[in-house]
């Protein structure tokens, strides 16, 4: 029984455990693409709401809004 606790709590842990590679990857906001944090452009919402927002996407809404 204990065993199991210790293993359970250890697979927990290492699930919540991010590597280096991982802490600075963000999701796009729009196309929900992995990136690199340094890669995004990042806008505050409010006082704690961040969005991001690759370079594809800005231009993507760049060349929709050129089309009106």
């Amino acid at each position: 029984m204990l065993v199991a606790v210790i293993f359970y709590g250890y697979g927990f842990i290492m699930k919540s455990v991010k590597s280096s590679s991982q802490k600075d990857m963000e999701p796009c906001t729009i196309c929900r693409g992995q990136f690199d944090r340094r890669q995004l452009v990042v806008r505050e919402i409010g006082d704690s709401k961040l969005l991001y927002f690759c370079r594809q996407c800005i231009l993507q809404l760049y060349d929709d809004i050129s089309k009106r």
